[in-house]
């Protein structure tokens, strides 16, 4: 939800602030980003710089905050007041607004003459309270990047591995382990950490209209049937064959069921998909969109011709 406040009596909120990045050898704020919005007066900070220096002074609106504990990599939780708060660690400041107990993800501000501005309500990596040296390296006075299988998988499910040894089928991403391909390491102000705002389609091609299209697709909802991750089943299905469709689709068409032939007007070609001894659903269904009705693969008369000679 976005709330839009048209006037803000606040003239520094519509000033650029100092970049967040470390400024003349100070840290670099990490957390939070830029027009962060907070929804209770305190925030947790952290922040990293090059060089061993001992706890840094924070500063919320010019008055001195608890300072962040820490080295190279920092940390601590500081006080905010209602409204906007420059945070300030060094030389580096961010913008934080807060409505305490707001409901909303997000509101924006009328700047009265550039662009609004946003704020956005953003989720941290519980990883960043361990410090960085989980999924990074210090070489140099710099954060080198570990291989993503070797840190994430520290924490996270290695989704290679299916249960009793099953095969699975996974996301090429997964597969590559380039986690940040879809997350972010540090913050999000999408659930689990996504980064990509357009979520699936930010690779794959969004599928043109048609005349009927799965609901699923037209809402948006992939993992509906895809697992982002891995799927005991090609192209990441979260079970596979029609035990997938019935998920959903309690009442199946009981005479379109079994690949048994009972009369001689019918022949099933071998090619026709089928599961054990029943025929597949995506035999005569696509499964995104269709230009037929009900999602048929072709004209209801052309589909029944294929196994119902006349």
């Amino acid at each position: 939800m976005t709330r839009f406040f048209p006037r803000l009596a606040i003239l520094a909120v519509f000033l650029a602030p100092i970049p967040a990045g470390a400024g003349q050898g100070g840290p670099g704020i990490l957390f939070p980003p830029d027009l962060t919005l907070a929804t209770e007066p305190k925030i947790r900070v952290f922040a990293f710089r090059a060089e061993e220096g001992g706890p840094d002074n924070v500063f919320v609106n010019g008055i001195p905050a608890a300072p962040l504990e820490g080295d190279t990599f920092l940390k601590g939780e500081i006080p905010l007041y209602p409204g906007l708060n420059m945070v300030r660690v060094g030389g580096a400041a961010v913008r934080v607004f807060v409505l305490s107990g707001a409901k909303m993800e997000d509101f924006r501000t009328a700047s009265g003459g550039g662009e609004d501005l946003v704020f956005r309500a953003f989720r941290v990596h519980p990883a960043l309270e361990d410090g960085c040296e989980s999924c990074h390296s210090v070489e140099g006075g710099k954060l080198k990047a570990k291989d993503q299988k070797e840190s994430c998988y520290s924490c996270h499910d290695d989704f290679s591995r299916g249960e009793g040894g099953k095969k699975v089928y996974l996301h090429a991403p997964v597969e590559a382990g380039e986690c940040t391909g879809c997350h972010d390491p540090h913050f999000s102000a999408l659930p689990k950490l996504q980064k990509l705002e357009k979520g699936c389609q930010e690779c794959h091609d969004p599928f043109p209209e048609g005349k009927s299209v799965h609901e699923p697709v037209a809402d948006g909802e992939c993992v509906a049937c895809h697992s982002p991750h891995a799927g005991p089943a090609p192209k990441q299905l979260l079970r596979p064959g029609n035990s997938l469709c019935l998920g959903c689709h309690e009442e199946p068409h009981t005479r379109h069921r079994s690949a048994a032939v009972r009369g001689t007007m019918t022949v099933v070609p071998d090619e026709f998909p089928r599961e054990k001894g029943e025929l597949s659903c995506a035999g005569c269904h696509a499964p995104h969109r269709s230009d037929e009705a009900n999602l048929f693969r072709t004209s209801q008369q052309k589909l029944c011709a294929v196994c119902h000679r006349m």
